[in-house]
């Protein structure tokens, strides 16, 4: 983002988006929603290494940024066949702990990879998902590694995209642009 409303999209969801991903996870497991805020309160108390479940786009080029969550929530699906179900306890949260760790970890990645390929020097981390303890953690971590700013709303700031797609459509009002009344909503749309 240069300024408001010039963006330059580097990378995008293939399929779901990682808070959809935790969503969604946290209803295979039985869960209450939201499910990103279950999962990171479970994780806590888990060891990430403890189920090695596949990084998202993990043989792609370097020079592609894109993510995807799909086969990472068919891997759950499958490691909850082969197990027989929901775990309890401690097993449950080393589940939790390592799906996190794979969210935040394809995240923190691709995104640091695609700052430097662009020569960006700071970061916001935003969204629901920015409300992650781990990746909040991880994305603190590696961008001071790599000599970036990163900008960590408040957690209580990090719920959805209502507000920043607000403030969007405040800003495109006030240069003057409007719409008509056959206007429909997409989700596909860019900002």
């Amino acid at each position: 983002m240069t300024d408001h409303g010039l963006y330059e999209v580097l990378g995008e969801t293939l399929d779901d988006a990682a808070g959809e991903a935790f969503d969604k996870v946290a209803k295979l497991l039985g869960l209450p929603y939201p499910g990103g805020a279950q999962i990171d309160r479970l994780a806590r108390g888990g060891d990430p290494r403890a189920v090695d479940f596949p990084r998202a786009l993990a043989k792609r080029p370097r020079d592609e940024f894109d993510f995807s969550f799909s086969g990472l929530k068919t891997a759950v699906l499958q490691h909850l066949r082969q197990r027989g179900g929901v775990p309890q306890g401690q097993e449950l949260s080393d589940l939790c702990a390592s799906f996190q760790e794979a969210v935040c970890d394809a995240l923190t990645q691709r995104t640091l990879r695609a700052a430097r390929a662009a020569r960006i020097d700071t970061l916001v981390l935003c969204g629901g998902v920015a409300a992650n303890s781990r990746l909040r953690a991880l994305a603190a971590e590696r961008g001071a590694a790599e000599g970036l700013t990163v900008h960590l709303p408040s957690p209580r700031l990090c719920t959805d995209n209502g507000a920043m797609i607000a403030v969007a459509g405040a800003h495109r009002l006030a240069r003057g642009e409007r719409a008509g009344a056959d206007l429909a909503a997409d989700p596909g749309w860019r900002l």
